[in-house]
C-alpha cells in the first residue's frame, strides 16, 4: 500500500485525488494547503487528514509519496524538501521553470535514493498514444508533417493569478505550449535540428506561441499553443499527422475525436476508453491520461521499475528545448541546435 500526501488542494490536486481514490494500492493519507478552507474542503471529500503547513505532510513518517500539485514557481523547493525528508515524489509539469533548477532537483532525488516522476500527462493521454503506437509501428509508412494545437481562455482561475504572472509560470509558452513540444520530443524520440519560434504578448506574458521544428530526417512540426482567448472560448487540443499512407487527425472537441484518413480512401474512427468519475473540472470529462499516468507511476513505485514513458531527465530536456524556442523569438530568427 502507498501512502500519498498530497501538496496543493486547487485544481491539480483534486485530480490527482481523484485519480488515486480509484487505486487499489494508493490510500491518501493527507491533503496540504496554506489556504485552509481548500485543504478542508478536498481532506474532507476524500476522508482523509488537512494539513495548513505543506513540511507537516512532508515529516509524517507513515507518507512513502508526495504528490505536489503546486504552482510551477515552488516545484523546486518542494520536491527538494520531499526528497531530502526521504519521499518518493510525483511533480506536476513541467518540472521547473529554468533547466539549472531541474537540474538540481533530479540530482537531489538521486542523492537521497528516491524515484521521482514528472506528470507529463499528454504522453499518457489515450488519442496521443495512438499516435505514439501507429508512429512505433510503421503502419503508415514515414510521418512527413504534423501540426499541434493547444488554445485556452485565459487562465484567471489560478491562486492569486499565478498563472498571469511571467515569473512564476512562464507564460503560456512553459504552462501550456510545453505540452505539445513534450509530446513531438516523445513521439519522434530525438531533438530537432531547427526551430524558429514568434511570440505573441499579452500584458507582458508569453500568451501566444507559434513554432516550426525541423529534424534530420525531414520531418517539419508546427506547433501553437496559446492562453490569451475570451472567456467563453473553448478549449482544445488538437493534431494532424500525415504520414506516407493515412492521415490521422484529432480534435478534443469532435465526436469521435480521432479520424483516420487512409491514402486508399478508407476512413477509420477509433473510439477510447473514458474513466468517469464525479468531480471531474476543468477543461476535460475523464480522468483519462491522469489516471493511466498515476497507475503508471505508481505500479513502477511498488515494484521499483524503471520509469521508461516520462523520465525526469525527459522533463528537463522538455524544458530546455521550449526555452530553445524563447531564444528564437527574442532573436526574431532560426537557430540551430
Amino acid at each position: 500500500m502507498v501512502r500519498v500526501g498530497i501538496i496543493g488542494a486547487g485544481f491539480m490536486g483534486n485530480m490527482h485525488a481523484l485519480c488515486y481514490s480509484q487505486l487499489p494500492d494508493v490510500r491518501i493519507a493527507g491533503i496540504a494547503d496554506i489556504r485552509g478552507d481548500k485543504a478542508k474542503s478536498l481532506a474532507t471529500k476524500f476522508k482523509t487528514i488537512p494539513y495548513f503547513d505543506p513540511e507537516q505532510l512532508i515529516k509524517k513518517e507513515d507518507i512513502t509519496l508526495i504528490d505536489i500539485c503546486l504552482p510551477t514557481f515552488l516545484h523546486k523547493e518542494y520536491v527538494i524538501k520531499a526528497a531530502e525528508a526521504g519521499k518518493d515524489v510525483i511533480c506536476e509539469k513541467p518540472i521547473a521553470l529554468t533547466v539549472e533548477d531541474a537540474d538540481e532537483m533530479i540530482k537531489t532525488c538521486e542523492r537521497n535514493k528516491v524515484r521521482f516522476a514528472v506528470a507529463q500527462v499528454i504522453r499518457f493521454w489515450s488519442e496521443y498514444k495512438y499516435l505514439k503506437d501507429i508512429y512505433e509501428s510503421g503502419k503508415y509508412g514515414k510521418l512527413l508533417t504534423i501540426s499541434m494545437r493547444r488554445v485556452s481562455p485565459l487562465p484567471t482561475w489560478g491562486w492569486q493569478d499565478w498563472l498571469l504572472d511571467q515569473e512564476k509560470s512562464g507564460g503560456a509558452l512553459i504552462d501550456l505550449h510545453i505540452h505539445d513540444t513534450d509530446y513531438l520530443l516523445y513521439l519522434v524520440n530525438e531533438k530537432p535540428q531547427k526551430i524558429y519560434s514568434k511570440i505573441a504578448k499579452k500584458n507582458g506574458l508569453d500568451a501566444h506561441v507559434f513554432t516550426i521544428f525541423t529534424f534530420k530526417n525531414g520531418l517539419i512540426a508546427e506547433i501553437e499553443g496559446g492562453f490569451d482567448f475570451p472567456p467563453s472560448f473553448q478549449f482544445e487540443m488538437s493534431f494532424t499527422a500525415k504520414f506516407e499512407k493515412a492521415t490521422i487527425d484529432f480534435s478534443s472537441n469532435k465526436k469521435p475525436t480521432v479520424t483516420v484518413y487512409e491514402l486508399s480512401g478508407k476512413v477509420e474512427r477509433p473510439s477510447f476508453e473514458k474513466i468517469k468519475a464525479n468531480g471531474v473540472e476543468g477543461n476535460i470529462d475523464d480522468l483519462g491520461g491522469y489516471f493511466y499516468e498515476l497507475r503508471y507511476f505508481v505500479d513502477h513505485i511498488i515494484h521499483n521499475k524503471p520509469f521508461q514513458v516520462v523520465t525526469p531527465e525527459d522533463a528537463r530536456n522538455s524544458l530546455e528545448i521550449v526555452l530553445k524556442e524563447k531564444e528564437s523569438a527574442l532573436k526574431g530568427g532560426e537557430i540551430e541546435l
